[in-house]
C-alpha cells in the first residue's frame, strides 16, 4: 500500500470514529468499552508471562523489526 492510500485510509477511521462516537450515547459508549477493556484484562489473564518475560521478548520482536 503506498503512502497516500495509507493517509487516507487512516484519516477515514479516525473519522469513522469521531462520528461513531459524537453519534452513541456516553452510556452506550461506556458499556461498549468495558466489554473491551474486561475482555483484554481476561485475555492477559490466560497468559502466564512473567514482566520480565514479556519485556525481553517485545525487545527481541523490536530488534527483527529493525533489521
Amino acid at each position: 500500500m503506498d503512502l497516500e492510500k495509507n493517509k487516507k485510509s487512516r484519516l477515514w477511521y479516525v473519522e469513522y470514529w469521531v462520528d461513531y462516537m459524537k453519534r452513541t450515547d456516553s452510556k452506550e459508549w461506556s458499556r461498549q468499552q468495558n466489554i473491551i477493556i474486561n475482555s483484554s484484562i481476561q485475555n492477559t489473564r490466560q497468559f502466564k508471562f512473567s514482566p520480565e518475560f514479556y519485556l525481553k521478548t517485545k525487545k527481541e520482536d523490536y530488534k527483527n523489526k529493525r533489521k
